[in-house]
């Protein structure tokens, strides 16, 4: 299969970010990264999400989720050359021709030390708020979509250990998966 779009999904603080932002730039491909969708449709849906992004997440309404996958999913189903990153990038493309799917995660321990050293926040409270976003999305995708694994491996061609590979490392491994399946790079 010729892959023509790249899906990177994870949990919180897992690196998939850091992960889609290096892979857009090694391939020379676009970054379109989920949370500016995000800051997108809010903007233009007229909310102010400098207050507190941790209660705008909370409080938001399906229409703001439902615009941001559709967007998320256009992105994916064009023939772009694009890295897109999201919780759902995986999950909304499963069904999607030539989009590349990667899973990244790692263990909780090392999320909520990340989410915690990302914030300045103590190891508890990021804990606390870790678990009632992950709460939170779970409660609003099942609403939205059923009740689901949005993170079934067998979505994912590729699931990535973060905890275990540095960024380089993960870099050189999807490009040798691409490799395998496609003269890409």
């Amino acid at each position: 299969m010729v892959f023509k779009n790249i899906a990177v999904s994870g949990r919180i603080a897992v690196g998939s970010s850091s992960l889609a932002k290096s892979l857009s730039l090694r391939l020379k491909w676009k970054l379109r990264d989920a949370s500016q969708i995000f800051r997108d449709v809010t903007a233009q849906m007229g909310f102010n999400l400098e207050t507190d992004i941790d209660n705008a997440i909370g409080n938001r309404n399906d229409q703001i989720d439902r615009e941001v996958d559709k967007k998320t999913i256009e992105s994916l189903s064009g023939n772009n050359r694009i890295v897109v990153t999201s919780k759902l990038a995986g999950f909304l493309s499963r069904d999607i021709d030539g989009v590349f799917r990667i899973l990244v995660s790692c263990q909780t321990e090392e999320r909520i030390s990340r989410y915690s050293k990302d914030r300045s926040y103590s190891l508890d409270l990021a804990k606390q708020l870790l678990e009632n976003r992950e709460k939170m999305d779970q409660e609003k995708w099942e609403r939205l979509y059923g009740r689901q694994d949005f993170f079934d491996p067998k979505i994912f061609h590729l699931i990535i250990d973060s905890g275990r590979l540095n960024v380089e490392e993960e870099i050189d491994l999807v490009l040798r998966h691409l490799k395998l399946t496609q003269n890409l790079c």
